[in-house]
């Protein structure tokens, strides 16, 4: 059986997790089907943007309790690095861009998953939760950085310490996604961003990806030699030629990934 369901709606993939009667938790074939799917509509040319979500009520809710999950001891380490790392380092740094709707209650390493996304969007009923020290466990799936990044120290670290639910319209507000819309629209919104950007410079858009992942950590000569760079090679693109002419023209630009 496979644990994430991929469908393509003309240049967006759109990718499911498939593992309700959990909230989607990362049981195991989950991440590997995950993976899988990640790589496939990577390597596909006609898709030009990706839509990650969940199956029922819940986006994911992290690592499966029970099983021989919270009885794996040290092994959990070389799970993680060969499983759960491949995927959040696919995500970011795809060229294609990644919208996440996320459709309920994100928990623990569910967390990462959804912020390992370009855009996140999710539903007001949806909540995010680093319930790792509820269970006396440490941070996983990039949430040690992904929230300092978005939502600053201070709150990152209640959040983490704590384990306090945050509402949608909450995260929303904080930064830590970009939008909360009503349940009965999220697929629609998330949609219409995905097929925004699939209409979008597929280069530019992968340069765009590239440099604000890498300013973060930059000293600010190191970023500005690195736009330089990558400006250069979007202005030797046929879309941005395309891209200016339509400007012009007043039209909508027709990029074609060259």
């Amino acid at each position: 059986m496979a644990w994430v369901v991929s469908e393509q709606r003309g240049a967006v993939a759109v990718l499911t997790l498939d593992n309700p009667e959990q909230y989607n938790a990362m049981r195991p074939g989950l991440l590997g089907d995950l993976n899988a799917a990640l790589t496939a509509a990577l390597a596909d040319a006609s898709v030009r943007a990706i839509l990650l979500t969940g199956a029922g009520k819940g986006f994911c809710a992290g690592a499966e309790l029970g099983g021989d999950t919270f009885s794996a001891g040290a092994n959990v380490a070389p799970w993680m690095r060969a499983e759960l790392s491949p995927v959040l380092e696919a995500m970011r740094n795809a060229d294609k861009p990644i919208v996440v709707a996320v459709n309920g209650a994100a928990a623990g390493a569910g967390v990462g998953l959804a912020l390992a996304g370009d855009i996140v969007l999710a539903a007001r009923s949806a909540k995010f939760v680093l319930s790792f020290v509820r269970l006396g466990a440490a941070l996983d799936a990039g949430t040690s950085l992904f929230l300092q990044r978005s939502i600053g120290v201070a709150r990152a670290r209640a959040l983490a310490l704590l384990g306090r639910p945050l509402s949608a319209e909450q995260a929303a507000q904080w930064g830590l996604i970009f939008q909360a819309v009503e349940d009965s629209e999220l697929m629609k919104e998330a949609m219409a961003i995905a097929q925004q950007l699939a209409d979008g410079p597929p280069i530019g858009i992968g340069l765009i990806k590239r440099q604000i992942e890498i300013a973060w950590s930059a000293p600010l000569a190191d970023t500005l030699d690195d736009e330089a760079e990558r400006q250069g090679r979007a202005f030797a693109t046929a879309d941005l030629r395309e891209g200016a002419m339509a400007f012009v023209e007043k039209r909508a630009p027709r990029f074609t990934g060259r």
